[in-house]
C-alpha cells in the first residue's frame, strides 16, 4: 500500500527537512518560477506556493517597479490547510493552477 509520502514523491514533491512549525517540509519544482510547499503535520498538511513574478516579467523583456526582481513574488494571501491526503494535495494543486491562468490581454481584465 503506498504511504502518503510515497503520493507526494509522484506528484513531484521532494522532501526538504523540517518545517519552523514542526513536522516536515516538501518542495514541489512546478517550473522555472513556480513553487509549490507543503507543510505535513501529523494530522493535517498546509500548503503554499511562490511565483517568481519578478523573473518570469524580466524574461518576457518587462519591468516591474524599481527593476529588483528579487523584490516581486506572488504568494496566495492564505495558505490552504488539508487533510493527509495525497488525493486533496493534487485537487489543491489543480485549484491553483486554474486560478493561473490570466490573459493579460483580456479587455475585460
Amino acid at each position: 500500500m503506498a504511504t502518503f509520502e510515497d503520493g507526494l514523491e509522484e506528484l513531484g514533491f521532494v522532501l526538504g527537512g523540517s518545517s519552523r512549525r514542526g513536522g516536515r517540509m516538501w518542495h514541489l519544482q512546478f517550473n522555472s518560477h513556480l513553487e509549490f510547499v507543503l507543510h505535513d503535520f501529523d494530522d493535517t498538511v498546509l500548503l503554499s506556493w511562490s511565483f517568481g513574478l519578478g523573473e518570469f516579467a524580466a524574461r518576457r523583456g518587462w519591468l516591474l517597479g524599481t527593476g529588483e526582481l528579487s523584490f516581486h513574488d506572488l504568494y496566495p494571501q492564505h495558505d490552504v490547510r488539508l487533510p493527509v491526503e495525497v488525493s486533496a494535495v493534487e485537487a489543491e494543486l489543480r485549484r491553483v493552477l486554474g486560478t493561473m491562468r490570466i490573459d493579460l490581454g483580456d479587455p475585460d481584465l
